[in-house]
């Protein structure tokens, strides 16, 4: 035993020997004096150990809160899941609604093909589609969406063609700006990049007086485009020394072509 332990235990035993021979008196004034040491402290367990048991139920309540929580996030993500798969029948829906419409009241002849790649590295010059021999498609065939020409049909496969774009710059076109004598040639420019490409109509008369709004169809010459197909809208202009140009914005979002008509002769 440690000599601080046998100094306090004999200090203890000292001090009971002590009490004990007191008188009752002096007996019953030590218990008081004793026991209004230790009073606060057993007056005070009560509180504490309400106060511990408290933050034991809050605890359990948390676990029980935190396994809710993790409950909650899971459906969340199911049911976002779902909204997805719903939002996407849905816009797959109105795209189906939107190409019957169309082939319903368009005066040309038709096939319906959906757009099933494209390379990112040349994002606005080709793109494939999902008709092609077996499905009467033969090169050189206009195709054309909804808002307006797409572009023409290169190489058809047995069940799949490559139709170069109208942003791409092997694409022209013979255009005229609508409501003028105005009559010039429509292609794509190179190296185009981002969301917005461009079209770049040439050969404007020196003295056009066309005008940023005024819309470009095709002009018919050639017999590969039909006649009066919406090619874009002016969005600016160039006055040259021999020839005005003017920048077209195409009536076909470029960006996210899905659905396309190939023209049948």
């Amino acid at each position: 035993m440690k000599p601080l332990n046998l100094v306090t235990l004999l200090i203890f035993l000292a001090a009971s020997a002590w009490a004990l021979t007191r008188s009752e008196t002096s007996v019953r004034k030590i218990q008081k004096g004793y026991y209004s040491i230790i009073s606060p402290f057993v007056s005070s367990g009560s509180p504490i150990e309400d106060k511990i048991s408290a933050f034991n139920q809050e605890i359990e309540h948390s676990q029980i809160l935190s396994k809710k929580l993790e409950i909650a996030e899971a459906e969340l993500v199911i049911m976002n899941t779902k909204i997805k798969q719903l939002q996407t029948l849905e816009k797959e829906n109105i795209q189906l609604r939107a190409a019957l419409d169309f082939k319903k009241r368009t005066p040309f002849s038709v096939t319906a093909a959906k757009i099933i790649r494209r390379k990112p590295s040349n994002w606005w010059e080709t793109a494939h589609i999902d008709r092609g021999e077996n499905h009467g498609i033969s090169p050189m065939l206009a195709v054309i969406a909804a808002e307006g020409l797409v572009g023409k049909v290169d190489r058809p496969n047995n069940e799949t063609s490559t139709v170069i774009l109208l942003t791409d710059e092997a694409c022209q076109v013979s255009a005229q700006v609508v409501g003028t004598h105005e009559f010039g040639i429509l292609s794509g420019q190179r190296a185009q990049n981002g969301n917005n490409p461009m079209l770049r109509l040439r050969y404007l008369s020196r003295d056009s007086n066309v005008k940023i709004g005024q819309t470009v169809i095709t002009t018919g010459k050639g017999e590969l485009f039909h006649k009066g197909i919406n090619l874009g809208t002016i969005v600016d202009v160039s006055r040259g020394a021999l020839y005005t140009e003017a920048q077209v914005k195409p009536a076909v979002n470029f960006a996210d072509l899905e659905t396309v008509f190939v023209l049948i002769k």
